[in-house]
């Protein structure tokens, strides 16, 4: 019996994903099914927000209830009584991410397409808020975005691994860590990456190790992206290392 697509274009199903759904295409994306009903929603949603219609927060609130959940918003501090909604930028090491306290001004197609990836049927939890390209291309998030199940995993582990970063921070100086910020243009970054970490199946906590920490600049880490700049067993190896000689201290 032939079995068809679970997305409605009713050709034959060929490829079956992680969520048990059979698909007439590699990617769900490109049945025609799930294209023609993400466009029309698309088309509803930018309608919704359109310039006759304006959006506050208060309607999203109403709206959009799983997106409210997932995302924070505000309204633009400096421009007072616009209602200009602000959200953040989903790159952990960007000035302007929830990791550091940051908004920025996303545009209407952003926000139409974050809503449809959380509220409809055919969405993917993905498109993600980047306040540039750049920090789109350096996100680990954004590589993953064609399975959500791997996506929903690392955002787990990336958020663990910076629990654990964050410890070691209140227990160690991180030289050059007063550099940190935009004001002197320093980054805190992970010598054997998150994203490196996460592929390999790496404990958090050798993530989030002192001796894997650099206060480098933003320009050099940027160029860096998810690329590791140390091996693993380099990284292993200095963490050893420093236990036996602090052991030997202590006798």
């Amino acid at each position: 019996m032939v079995k068809l697509c679970e997305y409605g274009c009713g050709r034959e199903a060929k490829h079956q994903f992680k969520n048990g759904k059979w698909c007439c295409s590699i990617s769900c994306n490109s049945c025609s099914a799930k294209r023609s009903s993400g466009f029309k929603h698309l088309q509803k949603t930018k309608e919704k927000i359109g310039v006759k219609n304006k959006l506050t927060i208060e309607k999203i609130q109403k709206i959009y209830p799983i997106f409210t959940k997932e995302e924070e918003m505000r309204y633009n501090p400096d421009k007072p009584g616009e209602k200009e909604i602000q959200v953040h930028c989903k790159y952990n090491r960007c000035d302007n991410s929830k990791e550091n306290n940051g908004w920025f001004t996303p545009s209407k197609g952003q926000l139409s397409q974050r809503f449809f990836a959380l509220e409809h049927k055919y969405g993917n939890d993905g498109r993600y808020f980047y306040c540039s390209e750049e920090c789109k291309q350096n996100c680990c998030l954004y590589y993953f975005k064609t399975d959500p199940n791997i996506q929903k995993e690392f955002e787990k582990y990336n958020k663990k691994a910076w629990k654990e970063t964050n410890k070691t921070l209140k227990k160690f100086k991180i030289v050059n860590i007063e550099l940190r910020g935009y004001k002197y243009g320093y980054e805190l970054d992970h010598k054997y990456t998150v994203y490196d970490g996460f592929k390999n199946n790496v404990d958090q906590k050798i993530i989030g190790h002192y001796k894997n920490l650099e206060c480098i600049p933003s320009l050099e880490n940027s160029k860096k992206g998810r690329n590791s700049s140390i091996t693993l067993k380099k990284l292993l190896k200095e963490i050893k290392y420093d236990f036996i000689r602090k052991n030997k201290s202590k006798k």
